[in-house]
């Protein structure tokens, strides 16, 4: 892509390269030049300190002065400034100073010597004093490289989301290499259908959009040869070799994880960025490393070397986590498949069994049965198909609330009267057989809005395991108080029954789980197990009236479940009035 193309569709980013650009030039060279003029101006100077002390006495030595020029010129300047103010030393010293002045002759050979021995020692001065300041400037460089190496580590590593890492990617990028010329950066990664996209830049989008130009047939053909074959690529260079004008520099730098390519950093500035990259257009980088023979990279360029191995390796960490949600989440849904059909084939298979043997009886020719047998038949035929009813309603009932569509129909109630009614009910099935329930529940307690229906449910659950797991005679306690501040009803369901392992006292809430190797000591027959939706239904129930539940549990000693339901602040006194709308903003207020 040509320079003009990128100034028609946009000169914000054009604009920012040159900027960066004129600047660059302008930063170094006036300081060049006012090496060496300070060089002339320093040795002018001590020059004329030196005649003004040889008019008023005589001192050994002086030429020495000079020396300190060197000094001050090598520390601040560097080597070419010290070795021109040693040169310049050399002949004023000769010139002014010693006879015949005004000539660059001398008489006395024993001049010569000193003369000579200034030069070289200012020379010598003034290199080991450059190199002296380019190995502290050098190791100073290196300081900061290895802190900012380190900060981009600490980022990748706390920042969990994917997309704002992405950004703060490139801005320190842009930061990193603003002195090297880079204006502005973007990271580039395939999509699903491996087609280069822009995911992260900086500095901001309209300059980057100015600059970098995706749906280009041009930029994209060299973005794909990054991504393909690790190539880093200068598009000015590119455009130049087709007889084409461009005076913006855009870079594609391939981002290698090993032998993998996971991305392209694409950069835009002055063609100071170049030597960032030392190996372009056609040359693999593998991570940017000199072959044996050429000149080893500037620091820079293995500092800019040392960032894109960082982002890349932040871009197979992001992969990586993705790959291992993913994994996950294959694993989770090969579970609750598995569960399901485990479940399916255990809680259906068995009623439905029952159901044929019943039916094919009933049905067999010639043979005639008594009105007993008959209601034998009839009974398990009845009890299955409510077995097989109370799965399928579990089922629906799990997936509407999972679904967000069981929302609750809050009204006023008292919680005593949710409990005695399903005490009731089971008593009536005959499930409490001859377990004892005490009940506690004070009358200071509060009405609470609730889904009748819903936590009806719940304590039905709640009951029925109670009464599953513990032994004949044992007693069942159900206690309601208030607790917490904010206060919350808290409703606790004890058995004495075989107890939980402290593992198990958090799976037992997910969908299809069932606890393990369950045996009943006081029971002949193996433990009938259900399809692990009991607690799950609970679970969400409870989450959809912002409550919670939970076990706690001792083997051997029993179990107690406890949920809570919020109090809203503004909970009514004495008659129950009728529900309004704001009732379910006062819950959401009481439980934050």
């Amino acid at each position: 892509m040509c320079y003009k193309k990128i100034m028609a569709e946009g000169s914000s980013g054009v604009e920012g390269i040159l900027v960066m650009k004129r600047f660059a030039v302008s930063g170094r060279l006036p300081r060049l030049l006012g090496g060496y003029g300070a060089a002339v101006l320093g040795v002018a100077l001590t020059s004329l300190c030196i005649g003004l002390v040889k008019m008023v006495a005589h001192v050994e030595n002086i030429s020495l002065a000079y020396l300190l020029v060197v000094l001050w010129l090598a520390v601040c300047f560097g080597r070419g400034p010290a070795i021109l103010a040693s040169i310049l030393a050399f002949l004023s010293y000769d010139f002014f100073f010693i006879p015949p002045t005004g000539e660059l002759i001398t008489e006395d050979p024993t001049q010569w010597i000193s003369l000579l021995g200034l030069l070289a020692t200012a020379l010598v001065i003034g290199h080991l004093t450059a190199t002296v300041q380019a190995h502290a400037a050098a190791a100073l460089a290196s300081q900061q490289h290895t802190a900012r190496l380190y900060e981009l580590a600490k980022l990748i590593a706390s920042t969990p989301d994917q997309e704002v890492l992405l950004q703060a990617l490139v801005q320190r990028a842009v930061q990193s290499f603003a002195a090297a010329g880079v204006s502005a950066c973007a990271l580039i990664l395939p999509d699903g259908s491996r087609r280069p996209q822009i995911r992260a830049s900086a500095p901001s989008e309209s300059v980057v959009r100015a600059v970098f130009h995706l749906a280009d047939s041009e930029q994209a053909a060299l973005i794909e040869q990054v991504l393909q074959h690790g190539l880093a690529v200068d598009l000015a260079a590119s455009a130049e070799a087709r007889g084409r004008q461009s005076e913006g520099i855009i870079l594609f730098v391939p981002l290698l994880s090993g032998p993998s390519i996971v991305g392209a950093l694409g950069i835009a500035g002055t063609p100071d960025l170049r030597r960032l990259v030392p190996r372009l257009m056609g040359a693999p980088l593998e991570g940017m490393t000199q072959p044996p023979g050429e000149k080893a990279m500037e620091p820079q360029a293995k500092f800019f070397a040392a960032f894109c191995g960082q982002i890349a390796l932040a871009l197979e960490q992001i992969a990586l986590r993705q790959a291992a949600i993913h994994a996950e989440a294959l694993r989770e849904s090969n579970r609750l498949k598995n569960a399901l059909l485990e479940s399916v084939t255990h809680d259906l298979r068995t009623p439905l069994a029952a159901i044929k043997a019943a039916t094919s009886s009933l049905l067999e020719p010639g043979m005639i049965w008594r009105e007993e047998q008959r209601g034998e038949l009839i009974d398990a035929i009845d009890t299955s198909v409510d077995r097989l009813s109370h799965l399928v309603r579990n089922l629906l009932d799990l997936s509407r609330l999972e679904a967000g569509a069981a929302e609750p129909a809050y009204d006023w109630h008292f919680i005593g009267d949710l409990i005695e009614p399903v005490l009731e009910q089971l008593d009536l099935a005959g499930q409490l057989r001859d377990r004892q329930v005490v009940l506690t529940i004070p009358d200071t307690i509060p009405l609470v809005p609730l889904d009748h229906e819903q936590i009806e449910r719940v304590l039905i659950n709640l009951l029925e395991n109670a009464v599953k797991y513990s032994p004949p005679g044992s007693v069942i306690q159900v206690q309601a108080s208030v607790v917490g501040e904010p206060p919350e009803l808290e409703v606790a369901v004890s058995d004495q029954g075989i107890g939980i392992p402290a593992s198990e006292l958090e799976a037992i809430f997910e969908k299809f789980y069932r606890v393990p190797g369950e045996r009943l000591p006081w029971a002949n027959a193996p433990l009938s197990q259900g399809a692990g939706l009991g607690l799950a239904i609970c679970s969400n129930i409870l989450r959809a009236h912002r409550g919670r539940i939970w076990a706690e549990s001792r083997l051997g000693e029993g179990s107690t479940f406890r949920f809570t339901l919020p109090i809203p602040p503004d909970h009514p006194e004495g008659a129950l009035p009728e529900l309004e709308e704001p009732v379910e903003e006062a819950l959401t207020g009481a439980n934050q």
